[in-house]
């Protein structure tokens, strides 16, 4: 059972105290889901921002507030992936600031590469991943070009960096943050744990109540996240059940341990509706009925297409299901009779 914690949810741009020295900031997103949680730490020399929320002139605004109550200088800026929700304003206060970025190395580069300009590129292996999942050729040359909105909403990433890197340690005023890294939702997402005082900084890595995305995408079509995800859960369980965690998502909770094995049986839930629907061929279009409840279009139906991918390429990979591409050029997925 995960408990949240007695903390009372900040107001939407508002923040609050949530433990010495640590403050959370609600700051608000411009989608489906309508709010991140941002932190900042105290330290002699000044504050450090976890995270960032999304590139906009609400969201600069906001910081400029929270900045002018605490009054405090800002000594650097941490991002936990590469999202534009965490890491959409980063360069932004760097260059305000003349602070550093804090990021591991495969989510910087991740970053810079992603939301960079490049023009010339050939996008047809970006239509070919939606034509693949069972779209229409329309419907996939859609997708490609609305790539520019997702764009917009990260500042230019800084062209230096600081490197966070599992195992090590960042000392911010009088606590010692270990820097944990793990893949499936992004590539090398960082958590930072203080293990004397039993807090976590969790970002997207384990979320209360919803599901971080688990997803495959364009620019890496055969990736298999869901076993490195499967792989953080194990790792994040044996933590402290009391250990107080602070994630990007909802609100404050103890409980880490149940949390992880809720994860664990969701998605092991969903490989189990795959391979029952799988007895015969499927595209991962028509997977996605057998995942999702609810009717799935635009921005839902991208993230949606992602982690069903991600689930079938976990099954292709562990011998379970078979792929294999159609005249129309859709891939096919079938369940070995082994199942």
């Amino acid at each position: 059972m995960i408990t949240p914690s007695t903390h009372s949810i900040p107001a939407s741009g508002s923040f609050c105290k949530v433990a010495a020295g640590v403050y959370w900031l609600r700051m608000p997103l411009p989608f489906a889901l309508d709010h991140i949680n941002l932190y900042l730490l105290e330290a002699d020399e000044g504050l450090y921002i976890v995270d960032t929320g999304v590139q906009s002139e609400h969201s600069k605004t906001i910081w400029q507030q929270v900045l002018n109550a605490l009054n405090k200088p800002v000594a650097g800026v941490i991002a936990t992936h590469m999202h534009p929700d965490h890491c959409g304003l980063a360069g932004w206060l760097c260059q305000q600031f003349k602070v550093p970025l804090y990021m591991s190395a495969l989510e910087y580069y991740g970053a810079i590469a992603y939301f960079s300009p490049n023009p010339g590129a050939d996008t047809s292996v970006e239509v070919d991943y939606f034509v693949r999942a069972g779209l229409s050729q329309a419907e996939a040359e859609s997708y490609v070009s609305d790539h520019s909105r997702y764009a917009e909403s990260v500042a230019p990433i800084p062209l230096a960096y600081q490197r966070l890197q599992a195992g090590k340690s960042l000392t911010i005023g009088n606590r010692q943050w270990q820097i944990l890294t793990y893949g499936g939702h992004s590539p090398e997402h960082v958590c930072l744990f203080d293990a004397e005082a039993r807090l976590l900084i969790g970002g997207d890595q384990i979320l209360p109540y919803i599901s971080p995305n688990i997803g495959v995408y364009s620019r890496e079509p055969e990736a298999e996240p869901l076993t490195d995800y499967l792989y953080s859960l194990q790792q994040l369980k044996q933590l402290p059940a009391d250990t107080l965690v602070l994630p990007a998502h909802n609100q404050p909770y103890t409980g880490l341990p149940t949390r992880c094995d809720e994860l664990t049986s969701h998605h092991l839930k969903l490989l189990d509706r795959l391979l029952k629907h799988c007895a015969t061929p499927q595209s991962l279009q028509s997977c996605l009925p057998k995942l999702y409840r609810r009717t799935l279009t635009g921005q839902m139906l991208f993230f949606a297409l992602a982690e069903g991918l991600a689930h079938l390429n976990h099954l292709v990979k562990a011998g379970r299901v078979t792929r294999s591409l159609d005249e129309q050029g859709v891939y096919r997925y079938q369940a070995c009779e082994t199942n």
